[in-house]
């Protein structure tokens, strides 16, 4: 699997409770089989990976969250996207929500 980088979009302040898309905000990718950086890569350089999560209530769209994170997770306010193409192409035109806060 390849990985492509990513911008987190926020508010300005932290509502995650030290989410990763706070504590990685520069430091974040996403699976993209097009994309440049390999799993060596991603692991080598302390990169936090996200993955596409359905959500459980219906009509709502998916959102990312953390890989291998287990529990409940909520939005904290923060969107990812990039201007690069092949993100698009995976995911759609619109940033997508992260949710990456947990509590208890």
């Amino acid at each position: 699997m390849k990985y492509l980088p990513v911008s987190v979009y926020t508010n300005g302040s932290d509502c995650t409770m030290n989410g990763v898309s706070f504590t990685h905000a520069d430091k974040l990718v996403v699976p993209c089989e097009d994309g440049f950086l390999s799993l060596d890569d991603v692991t080598d350089r302390g990169y936090a990976i996200l993955e596409l999560e359905d959500s459980n209530l219906r009509g709502a769209p998916p959102h990312f969250k953390q890989a291998g994170r287990k529990g409940w997770n909520m939005f904290g306010g923060n969107y990812v996207s990039t201007s690069d193409s092949r993100f698009s192409r995976k995911y759609g035109w619109s940033p997508i929500a992260v949710h990456d806060r947990y509590e208890g």
